[in-house]
């Protein structure tokens, strides 16, 4: 494999002005609850915070005597009696107090109000709809895991007539419930909202192993989206914490989890030493304040007591760690090394002298090694066996977390959602594949769930398997009918299929469906099967992919011509800006220190009033500057893109929404003019050649969702934790590792259950890559000859 160069977002340097002020844009709404959970789970990893709000929960009102049958006379009754001619229950004496009975009348209206929200009213609408008898099995299923949710004050007449209604509909087989399973899904996604919010159970075991006493290295490993690189923030009451990662922006998304919780932080970008390392004010024990505006502009870094995460590069590991040390003991510190597998898919990268180094020196005995796709522990024995020699006493805990309820399929190139039964031609091939999936039940995530329905009634209508696998003895219940069991089930039934698995691999080999006829033309035809958010397509060739779409894109002559025209215009005029701050730069230099008091202080003097004539200029240039604008019908997804290029209109077909504002910023900027016309496609180009602001605004667009497409190199994978629906793997990912390929793979349905997902590889060859054990993997190798002392 040959040696590349660093991505862009894998350079080790401080942080800019911009990166620390976007710091301090606090975390709100469902992101704050989670990490204000995590944080209170230090001491309590059963934490929860519950979204369900009951009648009682709504109007804060304690389950006095009585309570329950008043509540239920006045507002679920008449309800219930409509659905059944008698409701047989049996009430107690109804009591209440008269401040209970002022607070519930003050409370009358809100509560028509909100009925839609308040769980008791779920239930009922859930009733009325099986009764309504029409696909009633789908609610019957709803029902039952309402009815299974963990709360304590919903009526319980309420709850006791659904109870009945549960039991008066026992008689519907499983097999109906999986052959419409997709139906109970889209049915489902009403109701998941009232999940609570709770640890995932690998977040809760990292807690619990940094708390045991002694020398540790811990092996996490979790699906990428599922909290990891959240997890530290669940360590700092008990521990001081070195977070290290080789992508800056993951370490400055955790640096403002931490900021918004007040978490007293410093950050380690670039060092070359302790005293390159920079505190949050937080954390500052020593400052100065500007005597005009109050704010905090001199810190002294140098005395950190305070912190309790460092936020760190891995070229700054060791000055973090000595900084560290110097104010904690090493047996309370923590090293938590968040993706240590990155650059190990190479022979030779800038990266490894520095990881060898970090590791040869490293004096932490306690030392976390986070992945979605880590080794396993009897892969790097020469490794552990290292560390254990340099820290007497060590305890290995191996974490492996296997989250797969989401459903992420994977697309080939002739558009065929693919499962192993579709690959695999032989009992003895097949066999191989489903012990290899049981070794990395991530990949269930992958699995078709629609598929393997359909995989799962043809084995047992055609009595394929023996009777003890059969859907009514496998599945016990209702409750037990889960997109993780059918996926568990599917692979049961891949290895019990003995003789008979031919007979399958033949019958779903001649009636296979597309799930897209096309998927490829990605600008224009094919645009509309991209849905629910944006997508991001890894190649590494990322400038002739980005020129290929932008051809394809089959954008008018006149177009372009007038929008060439513009962008030519403007060019002038930001040439003359150039000039203009360089000239400011040149002033400003001379000045020196006397600037940079002004800057701090109410000093006033002649001096400064050339900055004044340099703002004047640059304001008159910019108003000369004109709009680039795109026509709709070139812009993927929009109405009038899609009536170019679609019969019919998909309402959930994603497009960019990028205000004039950024569109300005674009073309101010000294970039190539195509990545100017993409961007007013809704497509970035994550490229080493493109100047750091223009990265910086794609960042932007893409955390917030903005951008419509993002063309990334593999690298780029590592760099990121936003939100893609869709995919896409090119053709010239044919050398990509398996464990580099389940990283690219992560990127993709990292939001809501809610949204279609879907991987789309323009290479086959990777399936079989996938889904079969790879014996020479280059990121073990990497770990036992590098971090070996």
């Amino acid at each position: 494999m040959k040696k590349k160069e660093n991505s862009m977002d894998f350079k080790q340097e401080k942080l800019n002005r911009d990166e620390w002020n976007a710091l301090e844009i606090p975390t709100i709404g469902r992101e704050y609850d989670i990490i204000s959970l995590i944080y209170s789970c230090n001491n309590d990893v059963n934490n929860e915070i519950s979204n369900l709000k009951t009648l009682i929960g709504f109007i804060k009102i304690e389950e006095s005597e009585g309570i329950h049958e008043f509540l239920f006379e006045k507002y679920f009754e008449k309800i219930c009696k409509e659905l059944y001619d008698t409701i047989n229950i049996k009430k107690g004496k109804k009591k209440i107090k008269k401040s209970n009975m002022i607070r519930l009348t003050n409370f009358d209206k809100r509560i028509k109000e909100k009925k839609k929200l308040l769980f008791e009213f779920i239930i009922l609408d859930v009733l009325k709809n099986i009764k309504k008898g029409k696909d009633s099995h789908k609610y019957i299923y709803a029902l039952n895991y309402l009815l299974s949710l963990k709360e304590t004050t919903c009526n319980k007449y309420v709850k006791q007539i659904a109870t009945r209604c549960l039991s008066e509909n026992k008689e519907i087989k499983h097999k109906k419930y999986i052959k419409k399973y997709k139906d109970l899904e889209k049915t489902m996604k009403l109701y998941q909202h009232l999940n609570s919010i709770k640890l995932f159970n690998h977040q809760k075991e990292i807690i619990t192993s940094c708390n045991r006493v002694g020398p540790k290295l811990v092996l996490y490993q979790a699906p990428t989206g599922t909290g990891k690189t959240l997890s530290p923030i669940g360590l700092v009451k008990n521990h001081k914490i070195i977070f290290v990662c080789a992508a800056k922006h993951i370490g400055l998304q955790l640096a403002k989890c931490c900021i918004s919780l007040e978490i007293p932080i410093a950050v380690a970008f670039g060092c070359k030493d302790a005293t390159d390392i920079r505190l949050h004010y937080f954390a500052a024990k020593d400052y100065k304040k500007n005597r005009r505006t109050g704010g905090i502009f001199k810190v002294d870094n140098s005395v950190g007591d305070k912190v309790e995460i460092i936020i760190a590069d891995i070229q700054s590991y060791l000055p973090a760690m000595y900084y560290m040390m110097a104010f904690n003991k090493k047996e309370e510190i923590i090293w938590y090394w968040d993706e240590p597998t990155i650059s190990l898919d190479q022979e030779e990268h800038a990266f490894h002298e520095i990881l060898q180094k970090n590791w040869k020196n490293n004096l932490i005995p306690n030392v976390v090694l986070s992945s979605a796709t880590l080794p396993k522990e009897e892969e790097i024995t020469d490794f552990i066996m290292g560390f254990n020699q340099k820290f007497n006493n060590m305890s290995v805990y191996n974490i492996v977390s296997n989250e797969y309820a989401k459903t992420i399929p994977i697309i080939d190139s002739k558009g065929y959602s693919v499962l192993p039964h579709d690959i695999f031609k032989s009992k003895k091939e097949i066999k191989a594949c489903v012990k290899h999936v049981n070794s990395y039940k991530t990949l269930l995530r992958h699995f078709d769930l629609k598929n393997i329905c359909k995989f799962i009634i043809y084995v047992n209508k055609n009595d394929l398997i023996h009777e003890i696998y059969k859907i009514e003895n496998y599945f016990t219940n209702i409750s037990s009918i889960n997109g993780n069991n059918l996926k568990e089930y599917y692979l049961l039934l891949l290895s019990k299929l003995g003789n008979n698995y031919e007979t399958v691999y033949n019958y779903f080999k001649e009636n296979r469906k597309k799930m897209f006829e096309s998927s490829i033309k990605i600008t224009t035809s094919d645009a509309h099967t991209l849905t629910d958010g944006p997508t991001i397509f890894i190649t590494e060739n990322v400038q002739k992919i980005a020129r290929f779409y932008l051809r394809a894109s089959d954008i008018a002559k006149n177009s372009l011509k007038s929008l060439f025209e513009v962008i030519k215009r403007n060019r002038i005029i930001l040439n003359e800006l150039d000039k203009i701050e360089k000239d400011e730069k040149e002033r400003v230099d001379k000045l020196g220190d006397k600037f940079i008091e002004k800057n701090h202080s109410s000093i006033n003097g002649n001096e400064y009033k050339f900055q004044n004539e340099f703002i004047m200029k640059k304001k008159h240039l910019k108003k000369k500057m004109e709009l680039s604008q795109l026509l709709p019908v070139y812009i993927p997804n929009k109405e009038e893109h899609q009536t170019k290029w679609n019969k019919d209109f998909n309402e959930d077909a994603y497009s960019c929404n990028i205000d004039e504002e950024i569109v300005e910023e674009i073309m101010f900027l000294n970039i190539k003019d195509e990545w100017k016309i993409l961007l007013l496609m809704g497509i970035g180009v994550f490229c080493k050649n493109n100047c750091v602001k223009y990265k910086e605004i794609m960042k932007k667009l893409a955390q917030n969702q903005n951008l419509y497409l993002i063309i990334a190199s593999s690298d780029y994978i590592y760099g990121t934790n936003y939100q893609f629906c869709h995919g896409y793997l090119s053709k010239d990912l044919g050398n990509i590792s398996q464990e580099k390929m389940i990283q690219a793979f992560g990127r993709v349905g990292r939001s809501k259950m809610q949204k279609t997902y879907t991987i789309r590889l323009r290479n086959d060859d990777l399936i079989l890559k996938l889904f079969t054990k790879d014996e020479n993997k280059p990121e073990v190798m990497n770990m036992n000859k590098l971090f070996v002392d």
